[in-house]
């Protein structure tokens, strides 16, 4: 029966791997600000503590969350750690450790760039990823109306940094 239990672990962890990995990494690289060789270490360790943890009785929404906040978790940590390394504190920015996605066009990263971890983040469960407020919530340990404020906000500073780009929407 252990047996039986471990092998269907495994598949629905396969499974599971197989249909949201791609998305997953992308979050965790534009969180991170294209820095691919931390995005990769969080992915990795996101889901080795998923697979090892093994949460039993969630379904894949859950799961997902789960993993979103474990990712968002260890962003927060590493970026934590970085600072106390470095003297200046200036960690944001670093464009020698950014390289462009295939995702989105150079301009578009670049501007994305201009946001915080956090803002990155945010905007992207919201609309990439497509969380509630209330999912946001959950995931990242704000309040929910505070995430709807924040994404608000968010939003409108956004959309002025696409209008100062050249990007009028029309």
């Amino acid at each position: 029966m252990d047996r039986e239990n471990n092998n269907l672990l495994k598949e629905t962890f396969r499974l599971f791997y197989e249909k949201h990995s791609a998305g997953f990494l992308n979050f965790i690289r534009k969180t991170c600000g294209g820095d691919d060789a931390l995005a990769n270490d969080i992915f990795q360790e996101s889901f080795f503590r998923l697979f090892r943890s093994s949460p039993a009785g969630l379904n894949e929404y859950q799961l997902k969350a789960w993993i979103y906040k474990t990712a968002y978790r260890l962003i927060v940590d590493e970026k934590r750690k970085k600072r106390e390394e470095v003297l200046d504190g200036d960690m944001i920015g670093d464009e020698s450790r950014v390289t462009h996605s295939q995702d989105l066009p150079i301009d578009m990263d670049k501007i994305f760039r201009q946001l915080k971890e956090r803002e990155r983040s945010l905007l992207w469960m919201a609309h990439v990823d497509g969380y509630t407020h209330r999912e946001i919530s959950r995931i990242t340990g704000l309040n929910e109306k505070s995430v709807k404020v924040i994404l608000f906000r968010l939003r409108n500073k956004f959309a002025g940094i696409l209008r100062k780009s050249g990007f009028d929407g029309g």
